[in-house]
Parts: C-alpha cells; structure tokens; sequence
C-alpha cells in the first residue's frame, strides 16, 4: 500500500496533523503511531540496505522510510516527534528515579513534554534553530553546551544529541556537566546498522569520555525504526578517587538503582 495512503487509513485515535493533535493531552501517541506503523510495513522493511536484495525493490522501501513527501514515512514521523520512540517503560522508569532533568539537544522536546506531564521536573535547550517554536511540544532554550553550568544538580539527557561524527555537542556537553548521572538514548559502540560503528546518535569521542569517567548501570531496549538500534541507557559518575583492591585499582560508583513507583 503507498505509504501516502496509510495515514488516512490509520486508526480514528491516531492523528497528527496539528501540534495539538500530537500533544494527545499528554499521551504518548508516538508510541502509539510507531506500533500501528510496523503493522502496516511489509515483513521486507528491514532489508531496505541489505545487498542481496534487488535494487528496484531497496529503492521502494527506502521510499517508505524516508520520504518527507509521505505523511507517514518513518523519517517524517521522526521530524514530527523524535529521532527515537519513548516507551512507555522507559518513561516510567525516568519518572520512577525522581531525578530532575536538564535535556541537551532536546530538538522538538517531545520526550521532555511527555515527562512534564507524568510530573517529572525537566528543563530542556537547544543550540539550534532547526525546530521552529510551532513544532515545540515545550519550551526549549536556545543555548549551547556552557547553559550546563547552571544545572549541575539535574541529571543530564541526551538522546540522539549529535548530527554527525564531527559534532562536538555531546563531548562539550560532558565537559562541563557536573552532575553524577547521565541517561543517554540512541545507539552505541557496536549496536547499529550504520557504517561508523559508534553508531548514529554521539561520536566516538563522546562514548570514549563517556567509558572513563561513567560506569552503565541499566539499559532498556527502545522501540526502533528500521534502520536503527535504540537503547535507553543510565550512566552513573565514577568516584575520581582510584583504590587498589587486591593488586587491581578499582573506582567506586554506585550500581544500584532505586525507584518510587508511586506516580
């Protein structure tokens, strides 16, 4: 079925035509749209860069994924809301751990409204002009990397954060984040389809600063679009202070992740 034809066949409940219908009174409608449209794909989608397929039939799923021209194309549906697709699980676990956020390169800031509205105490900036202030889900502030300074007691969320391998956006972030726990949403080292194997959301710069300083203390699986690896991955600071255990030095940091799931 042309993918042009899709939206107006979706479900009554699922619209998103305007920034109001997107908002969903605070629903999580991506997640939503992003199940109806897997449904719809043929069981081929995620062959769309596989060689051995024939090209005729890559260039029409690619088509599928990427046209701007369809107002369901994965890519379309990605400008609208986010790069990767809130789970409901992960949303809870965030709102779970109580921790206030500071969102750097919040882009539309579809992740951080949602959030807003299930209680949780986020602020979000953005040194580009991409998204215009119609698109916003939330306010988003203009203002690079250095705003950190002026929340080192908020967590830090990044997801999807740089462009390209040459961005410096998520290093300079880490640079002068002070606080001691990080999330971070998209691929990493090993986990993507793309040829750079840091895959497509921070560069390998970061994940190395990140590896030294950071110790992983949960990971979920996000919902992906053909083409990608999501995770949603929780990073705690390592204590600076080096011991030796044994004839091996060992940095402390604290594994254990507590929630309150009394929303």
């Amino acid at each position: 079925m042309p993918t042009s034809k899709m939206a107006a066949l979706a479900p009554s409940g699922l619209q998103w035509d305007t920034l109001e219908q997107r908002k969903h009174q605070g629903e999580n409608l991506y997640y939503q749209i992003y199940v109806w449209k897997l449904q719809q794909l043929p069981a081929d989608v995620h062959r769309f860069c596989d060689p051995e397929l024939p090209a005729p039939r890559r260039k029409e799923l690619l088509h599928m994924l990427r046209s701007l021209e369809e107002d369901s194309s994965c890519q379309r549906l990605q400008i609208l809301f986010s790069f990767s697709v809130p789970s409901p699980q992960v949303l809870e676990l965030l709102c779970s751990l109580r921790l206030p956020l500071v969102s750097a390169g919040a882009g539309t800031g579809y992740w951080e409204y949602l959030l807003q509205r299930l209680g949780l105490d986020v602020v979000s900036f953005d040194q580009n002009s991409i998204f215009p202030s119609e698109m916003r889900y939330t306010e988003v502030m203009t203002g690079g990397p250095e705003l950190l300074e002026h929340f080192p007691d908020r967590a830090l969320f990044l997801a999807w954060p740089d462009a390209d391998e040459s961005s410096r956006f998520s290093l300079d972030c880490l640079s002068y984040f002070r606080g001691q726990t990080l999330f971070h949403v998209g691929e990493l080292l090993g986990e993507t389809m793309s040829s750079n194997p840091w895959g497509q959301s921070t560069s390998r710069d970061f994940q190395l600063a990140l590896a030294e300083d950071f110790c992983c203390v949960k990971r979920l699986k996000l919902p992906s679009w053909p083409g990608q690896v999501d995770w949603f991955s929780m990073w705690r600071r390592k204590s600076s202070q080096l011991v030796l255990c044994d004839g091996a030095h060992f940095q402390y940091v604290e594994t254990q992740v507590e929630t309150n799931n009394q929303l």
